[in-house]
């Protein structure tokens, strides 16, 4: 094995500190991680701003990728200017230019803000506006190159200046946690933040630092909630996060205008002709809004017909001419043009560049091939192995979990909770294979995290939509297509991981309700439900105040093992009872945190805060086999291990990767060892504790108590010889050798 060895506590670390190169045919080196590289490239813009570069206006836009990137593009000419890397992230969903002409992108994982010069294009990382934020939203410019955003988790609104530096105006509502957008009046020094997951719009006085909720009182804490506010023409508008549209006075809150959608990310700003608001609605028409007579209405071609503009807007400007300009969202550089004068309009691509996109899930088929999916794009690809080929099948919606049953796979897709079944021996065909079996948002679930498959049945574990507590079980039977799905199983919590055992489903839960919210339960729970009906039997809890129990497995000892908050516990299927707890290396980051019971090796491998673990089963000594960047473990039917690769934000978040992974375990001499607890010779229970002795082999292994013997003394003969040698390799001690020879003599082997 390549690598250095090193001891700490009880776990001993193997760190492969190479990555072997990808060859032609990529060679299952045993002991060796092997790079197979970037997935797919693809192309996923957030969000535009159209503004100017040197007096040339051009559309800014921020891409996901690894790392995000500011793309700068002439709409005019549909011609790219320029790219700048916001190096640490993975992407930004607010995007502003400010009125000295510096460009601002606010970023996640890591929540800095990043400031790109035109002139120089250069780009600077500004860093964090507010400490312990991972995202941040809705960037708006105010007066003398200030601008203003808002934060997740904390909802803070706050500004940037070249001459100030960075202020928080703190928290904008109690309990809340995202200040998903804001919109800005500098003249007056107001500003307003669309508060989710709840339900509010807070009007803060700058000057006075003064806030009043100003959204309807029908509407505060309402699960759809202001998503994209725009100020323009006097007026406020916001939409909603299920698209309704409101129209308010800015400062009483009244509603001027209702009845309809918006699909866009907002609306454009006030047109040259002083009453005009530009977004796109239902079907993704063009819309019209006159904020002198508060109509409204869809834009109509020379014939009558309603102008389509190809898709949801996620950025509007006004170009040459007064020529209205939008970006269209958001895979593949869409764009569309309107000229208010002729009536004329167009839609065309931007020449925005793919990108190598982050890895969200990873699932290996029962044919070896290996399934990813990009995080929000929603790209589904398979790699080859054998020859290390990535092909992209298509858009799939971002999967957060995936699962198999008789050589089909089933998948989760975010944010609409949508299960879906594809059939890997047919093409793949986007709405077709992949089909929609149902969704899951009309129960108040939006993320299929957990799948499980026995018999004719696919279990799924869910997670509640925005601003709601309590997840499900839900059992799908793929022969009669009959569904049922179990709300709040585990009152306010989430069901975020699931095993098979025998005649039971097992899951574990998480507390965490809805983005959004605060947990109102305080510790994670297992639970066993009836396989048949989906029926939970009874409930455990493993590790007392845990926050979740990200990851179950059958072990290869018949215990459920899993993982609570990074602890590993092993839990007695019979009895329900903890037989053993144990701190592993790393803490616990989410659901990405799994355990895999390798079928090559019979050990449990771990990916936990970055860390690949292997588990002795029997001693449960821990060896580290890598200590950075491993995420989304899934196991081949080779017994090879796959992940993707993934760093640290500095503020603890996980940065996702690109990369895909695989590790080859080492070769194993004694497949499907025997496991029991005692060296057992035959019927005698000789009472020493079973252990490896070496290549994948256990004590019970050796002793082949279970071969064809010429006699009894043959055999005994042969334990005594292979105790010896065991003694000699430290593996046994004398009185350890002398008690096993024991029972062979007393057994009946031979």
């Amino acid at each position: 094995m390549i690598g250095r060895i090193v001891r700490s506590g009880l776990a001993l670390a193997v760190v492969l500190s190479l990555t072997a190169p990808l060859p032609a045919q990529a060679a299952e080196t045993p002991g060796t991680v092997t790079d197979f590289g970037v997935q797919q490239t693809a192309l996923t813009v957030f969000e535009s701003y159209y503004g100017s570069a040197g007096g040339r206006a051009v559309a800014y836009g921020v891409q996901m990728g690894s790392p995000g990137v500011l793309s700068v593009v002439d709409p005019v000419i549909r011609e790219l200017v320029d790219t700048a890397d916001l190096a640490d992230s993975s992407g930004a969903w607010g995007i502003t230019q400010a009125t000295d002409g510096t460009v601002y992108a606010g970023s996640y994982p890591n929540a800095h803000v990043y400031a790109y010069d035109p002139q120089t294009r250069t780009t600077t990382d500004l860093g964090a506006p507010v400490a312990g934020q991972t995202v941040l939203y809705g960037l708006r410019p105010g007066v003398d190159g200030r601008i203003y955003g808002g934060t997740y988790p904390g909802a803070h609104v706050f500004s940037y200046s070249p001459s100030e530096g960075f202020r928080d105006y703190g928290s904008m509502f109690p309990g809340e946690q995202y200040a998903i957008d804001v919109a800005v009046d500098p003249v007056r020094n107001v500003l307003w933040a669309a508060i989710g997951s709840h339900g509010h719009l807070v009007r803060l006085d700058l000057t006075t630092g003064e806030k009043r909720d100003i959204l309807p009182a029908a509407l505060r804490g309402d699960a759809s909630y202001p998503y994209d506010i725009n100020l323009a023409g006097g007026r406020l508008f916001v939409k909603r996060s299920k698209l309704e549209a409101l129209v308010l006075d800015p400062d009483s809150g009244a509603v001027l205008a209702d009845g309809f959608t918006i699909s866009s990310r907002g609306t454009s700003p006030l047109a040259p002709d002083g009453r005009s608001v530009y977004f796109t609605s239902t079907s993704n028409q063009l819309w019209r809004y006159d904020v002198r007579s508060d109509t409204y209405g869809a834009v109509l071609t020379a014939s009558g017909t309603p102008v389509a503009a190809g898709g949801a807007g996620i950025g509007f400007g006004f170009g040459p001419g007064d020529r209205l300009y939008a970006t269209i969202g958001n895979y593949a550089g869409q764009a569309f043009s309107y000229d208010p004068a002729t009536g004329a309009s167009e839609q065309y691509r931007l020449p925005f560049p793919p990108q190598a996109l982050d890895i969200n899930s990873i699932s290996a088929g029962p044919d070896g091939r290996i399934y990813t999916n990009l995080y929000i794009n929603g790209n589904l690809s398979v790699l080859n192995p054998a020859t290390g080929t990535p092909t992209n099948l298509g858009r799939l919606g971002q999967a957060d979990g995936f699962g198999w049953l008789n050589g089909k796979m089933y998948q989760g897709v975010y944010p609409y909770g949508g299960v879906l079944e594809y059939d890997p021996a047919k093409p793949y065909v986007v709405n077709t294979n992949p089909r929609e079996l149902f969704r899951l948002q009309p129960d108040g679930q939006n993320r299929p995290l957990a799948f499980a498959g026995a018999g004719t049945k696919v279990y799924i574990g869910s997670t509640p939509d925005y601003g709601l507590w309590g997840g499900a079980l839900t059992v799908y039977d793929v022969r009669t297509g009959v569904r049922t799905t179990r709300k709040d199983i585990v009152a306010d919590q989430g069901v975020i991981s699931l095993a098979v055992l025998g005649d039971r489903l097992w899951a574990g839960t998480t507390i965490g309700g809805g983005g959004g919210t605060v947990p109102k339960a305080t510790e994670a729970k297992v639970f066993t439900a009836d396989l048949a009906t989906g029926e939970k039997i009874a409930e455990y809890t493993p590790v007392p105040g845990a926050d979740s129990i990200s990851s179950l497995v059958a072990g290869p000892d018949g215990l459920l093992w899993g993982l609570a908050d990074g602890e590993l516990f092993l839990l007695d299927p019979a009895t329900g009872a903890v037989v053993h707890r144990q701190d592993i290396p790393g803490r616990a980051s989410g659901v990405q945190d799994e355990l895999i019971v390798n079928s090559a090796d019979e050990h449990v491998y771990a990916s936990l805060d970055g860390n690949l673990l292997q588990i002795d089963p029997l001693s449960k000594q821990v060896r580290v086999l890598r200590d950075t960047e491993t995420y989304r473990l899934t196991q081949d039917p080779r017994g090879n291990l796959w992940f993707r690769n993934g760093v640290k934000a500095a503020n603890g978040a996980v940065q996702y990767g690109s990369h895909l992974l695989r590790y080859v375990p080492e070769p194993d001499s004694c497949v499907g060892s025997d496991l029991r607890a005692h060296v057992t010779v035959g019927d005698i229970d000789s009472t020493v504790v079973n252990r490896y002795a070496g290549d994948g082999c256990t004590v019970n292994d050796l002793i082949r108590d279970e071969a064809d013997w010429p006699g009894h003394g043959a055999f005994v003969a042969h334990v005594a010889q292979v105790t010896d040698q065991l003694v000699r390799t430290k593996v046994l001690t004398e009185s350890e050798k002398d008690a096993i020879v024991a029972a062979a003599g007393r057994s009946d082997v031979g």
